[in-house]
């Protein structure tokens, strides 16, 4: 019932402090997500704080589909934290670390990115850093990278935490060979992180020419729109500053960049709407309608 529902989220904050939606999943011993999401949404004296910073994301197989990432139940369980309302100084004191915490979590794997580049011989490192431009994009970009399990995309294997995907855009007309050398060179290097105790990360590289990238800018297709947005919501890691910087230039200069942002108004009244949905339905069960308002496809293995 749902106020037998409030009542011990009420009593689980009231004995533990404020908590986060899988802290406080714990504490209920259940793995009903939305009834205890609705819960809490549909409390009127439960404190909900939120910390997370919001991007875009498309879905691959759907391509009108836009929407914001974290996902309203990732959303819930790593960046909401429910308190009652006499826990107002608790509540900005776990904020405040947790916010560090992913930052922490963020910059270490922005330092893995970085120090990919070093397993290389100098030769190639220094070809690289003349004729390409290394940025990351993600939730790491913004800070928000985490260690929850998840299902690695090239491995197959559950994972922890956020992956680390590198794009290269090199100049036009520089040797191609060269370049599918270093790739090669990457993807060994891709293993051995993946495998040693130091690191245990797992990192993809992709290359792509500048006249593919700025050919992106069109925004036309889910694969352009996703290069686009990656390229707008990146963090420069290694490289020529100047071609990256003229390429964030160019995104702006033909209007890609306003698109972006026009996408992002778009998906955030989106999930302003699927909110109100989830808050509003009856049924008790997380069929595929539900599931795909409350989180995203690939999240999948982790929630059912």
């Amino acid at each position: 019932m749902p106020g037998s529902t409030e009542s011990a989220i009420i009593d689980a904050i009231n004995a533990n402090g404020p908590l986060l939606g899988k802290e406080l999943m714990e504490k209920l011993h259940t793995g009903d997500y939305l009834a205890v999401w609705k819960a809490c949404f549909n409390s009127g004296f439960l404190q909900i704080s939120h910390f997370a910073r919001y991007y875009l994301r498309y879905d691959i197989s759907r391509e009108e589909f836009i929407r914001l990432s974290p996902s309203i139940l990732r959303d819930f369980l790593s960046f909401t934290i429910l308190s009652l309302p006499h826990q107002r100084n608790a509540v900005i004191d776990r904020q405040v670390f947790l916010s560090n915490a992913h930052r922490e979590i963020s910059i270490k794997k922005m330092q893995i990115a970085m120090e990919t580049f070093f397993h290389l011989d100098e030769e190639d490192r220094d070809f690289l850093a003349q004729n390409t431009c290394a940025f990351l994009a993600g939730d790491i970009a913004y800070f928000l990278a985490h260690e929850e399990p998840r299902e690695s995309k090239s491995l197959g294997k559950i994972m922890s935490g956020s992956d680390i995907d590198i794009i290269l855009v090199y100049r036009d007309g520089i040797d191609e060979e060269r370049i599918k050398a270093i790739d090669e060179k990457f993807l060994k290097i891709k293993f051995l992180i993946l495998k040693s105790s130091g690191y245990k990360e797992e990192i993809d590289f992709i290359f792509k020419p500048q006249s593919k990238m700025i050919g992106q800018f069109t925004y036309k297709d889910i694969h352009q729109k996703i290069a686009s947005k990656i390229l707008y919501e990146s963090i420069y890691i290694f490289g020529s500053l100047e071609l990256y910087m003229n390429l964030k230039k160019s995104l702006a200069d033909v209007g890609t960049k306003k698109l972006i942002e026009d996408d992002f108004q778009t998906a955030l009244l989106g999930r302003k709407e699927s909110m109100k949905t989830l808050l509003e339905t009856t049924s008790g069960k997380m069929d595929d309608s539900v599931q795909s308002l409350f989180f995203f496809s690939q999240e999948r293995v982790e929630f059912t």
